[in-house]
């Protein structure tokens, strides 16, 4: 299986399983953004930030 048929099959998985939660999806796709960029640029202050944002755009 190639890479980008791989991350298509994770994402559509993670899409069944956000509506089965009832999670947001774009919340859950924005933090691992984040978490992605916290790895690679070794920024824990902005991971942090990106989830307190989303937490606080879900209350609201």
């Amino acid at each position: 299986m190639k890479i980008k048929e791989a991350k298509l099959l994770q994402n559509q998985r993670l899409k069944e399983i956000c509506n089965d939660k009832e999670v947001n999806f774009e919340s859950i796709e924005t933090l691992l953004d984040s978490v992605k960029t916290k790895k690679l640029l070794k920024r824990n202050n902005y991971h942090q930030q990106k989830i307190n944002d989303v937490i606080e755009k879900a209350i609201k």
